[in-house]
């Protein structure tokens, strides 16, 4: 789908005067707060937004939705996606390119080469990028590590340790919701600390058969199995910002996920690291383990080209994505954003990514819609949590279920 670019001063005066629908699954308080930041941006450039938001904090719901919506002919005016989804959509045929804003704003030149692989196609730039999360991360509640006389485990034998500790002092060990994307996540580090990056790779981003069927996926699955056996099943409507709010209130004291959690505690006013320390997790400190947050256009009758490229161009702004980035607890897409104002989780985060892009240690996400196919990466969260919820089920069973799913990949 080839499209014209038109020069900035032909596009219409209408463009300042419409709503554009918003789809997207910020519901924490972090992600509300960042979402603020996104509005006020808007407004002050004199653009009105309609947010919908869809609960779910994986997206898999609003995945879900977005597709439902495109097959009715009603879609938003633009949506947050993840990875490789955004070339299926643009396959599609119905998103606006936005080459004029990656052209005006150096993107092929102030990007880093994996936001431009994942957001650009044959039709050029198909969709914005917008944040960097890191994944493997270990949150610490300090207050309680010290009650209990621990220092922070680096290996994943000192985690259990720690978390046995905790769970015979009356406190919970982990912090975790009920929802099968942060099991996977979680298992997704455990797979890195056992093989390492390249077995990671090619057992849940390849999905190659003779890894997944192997004595490290057995290792990361006994493991899983330990932690499960440390943790009591939180509420069916507990989510991953509900298991925050229990590190930070002190009534837990690890939780495993990605840095959007810093978001929530910094909207709690949290103070990190003093009081909530982050660390990458176990085994993995070497390693960045990614998602990517992007914006995609879509065409309808109601939004065209020229106002995806004003919308688009507006919330490309360098400033703007420092701002909302800061909030998020992500660190920018981009190479030339000043971090010195931001968080030293976020710091922190910034100096493993170099490190790790330049060692090729920085790998994406199998459960956070970044490496395999939804239908195949839905099929495994569901396994992964199956699992992890039921002690009846061994790790053959659940790696031969993960075996057929990649057969169908």
């Amino acid at each position: 789908m080839k499209m014209t670019l038109l020069p900035l001063a032909l596009f219409p005066l209408s463009v300042h005067s419409q709503t554009f629908e918003f789809l997207h699954w910020w519901t924490s308080p972090g992600e509300r707060a960042a979402l603020e930041v996104l509005e006020s941006h808007l407004r002050q450039n004199h653009l009105s937004v309609h947010p919908s938001a869809v609960i779910g904090g994986g997206g898999d719901s609003a995945m879900t939705v977005l597709q439902a919506r495109a097959l009715a002919g009603n879609t938003p005016s633009f949506a947050q996606i993840e990875g490789p989804s955004i070339k299926s959509w643009d396959a599609i045929g119905i998103l606006h390119p936005i080459n004029h804003t990656a052209q005006t704003m150096k993107w092929d030149e102030v990007l880093y080469p994996l936001a431009i692989d994942i957001n650009k196609t044959d039709n050029g730039y198909v969709a914005l990028p917008l944040t960097l999360h890191r994944l493997n991360l270990l949150w610490t509640n300090q207050k309680l590590l010290k009650q209990l006389n621990l220092t922070t485990p680096t290996t994943w034998p000192e985690l259990f340790n720690a978390m046995e500790q905790a769970k015979q002092a009356g406190i919970a060990p982990l912090a975790i919701g009920e929802q099968p994307w942060q099991i996977a996540q979680l298992f997704e580090s455990l797979v890195i600390a056992a093989g390492g990056v390249t077995f990671y790779k090619t057992a849940l981003v390849q999905l190659d058969k003779k890894n997944i069927d192997s004595a490290e996926m057995r290792l990361a699955l006994s493991q899983l199995r330990h932690i499960s056996l440390l943790t009591t099943p939180a509420s069916k409507q507990s989510k991953w910002d509900s298991a925050t709010q229990a590190l930070a209130e002190d009534k837990a004291l690890f939780q495993l996920g990605g840095d959007w959690i810093l978001g929530d505690l910094l909207a709690r006013n949290i103070s990190v690291p003093e009081h909530i320390s982050c660390h990458p997790a176990p085994q993995s400190h070497q390693i960045f383990l990614y998602n990517m947050d992007s914006f995609i256009f879509m065409a309808s009758k109601t939004f065209s080209q020229p106002q995806a490229e004003q919308l688009s161009r507006v919330l490309a702004d360098k400033a703007f994505q420092q701002r909302f980035n800061r909030v998020k607890g992500s660190i920018p897409v981009r190479i030339d954003i000043d971090l010195n104002h931001f968080n030293d989780c976020q710091q922190q985060s910034y100096h493993d990514f170099q490190f790790a892009s330049a060692n090729g240690l920085a790998v994406p996400s199998m459960t956070d819609s970044m490496a395999v196919n939804p239908v195949a990466q839905q099929a495994i969260n569901s396994e992964i949590f199956r699992f992890f919820r039921n002690p009846d089920i061994s790790e053959n069973e659940v790696i031969r279920r993960i075996l057929s799913i990649s057969v169908n990949h």
